[in-house]
């Protein structure tokens, strides 16, 4: 396994330790406080108003790995067959969790869908993003951009997506952010 580079091994006094080559696990609770000072320091030295973290998430889109589970790919293959619709919209909620690992327990609702069903406007709660201060709202524009690369590529229509809101509150059920998507 060591000439397959699978495994690589150190001595340590009398003892030789053996360790993987591929680390599947890192804690999210530390791979978040990494990113949350990534993300405040990002904004603190370059401020902006979101374009800018909305843009770099978009444009991510082609480099990050994003694993589908079959049922959503399924259900993604299924929208493109699909004049763009309501269903597109609803079915959002169910593979939003697949590109933002930070936040695996996201509660997303619909709050509005236009009469003509090519709009919606989507509300997050329970986001380790939403906390008492804006510090860590660049995830939310980055997810933002990656949401209308991923929906752009996907279904192979023009996607616009905005944030309308982010409201964050020292208390975890108070803080959301609505995010609105239009699909032409």
């Amino acid at each position: 396994m060591e000439l397959k580079k699978q495994i690589f091994s150190k001595k340590i006094g009398a003892y030789r330790l053996y360790f993987t080559t591929k680390r599947n696990y890192i804690p999210l609770e530390l791979a978040i406080s990494y990113y949350k000072a990534l993300i405040s320091r990002f904004k603190k030295y370059i401020p902006d108003t979101g374009g800018l973290a909305k843009k770099i998430g978009k444009e991510a889109v082609a480099d990050i790995k994003f694993t589908f589970g079959p049922s959503i790919y399924k259900q993604m293959k299924s929208l493109k067959d699909n004049p763009i619709s309501r269903v597109h919209l609803e079915s959002f909620r169910s593979f939003y969790p697949v590109y933002d690992p930070f936040s695996p327990e996201i509660e997303i609702s619909i709050v509005n869908i236009d009469t003509k069903g090519k709009s919606a406007t989507f509300r997050f709660k329970n986001s380790p993003f939403l906390s008492e201060t804006k510090d860590f709202d660049y995830h939310i524009y980055i997810i933002c951009g990656i949401t209308e690369g991923i929906l752009e590529r996907e279904l192979k229509t023009n996607v616009f997506c905005e944030i309308k809101e982010i409201h964050p509150s020292d208390k975890k059920e108070d803080a959301y952010f609505d995010l609105i998507i239009k699909l032409n």
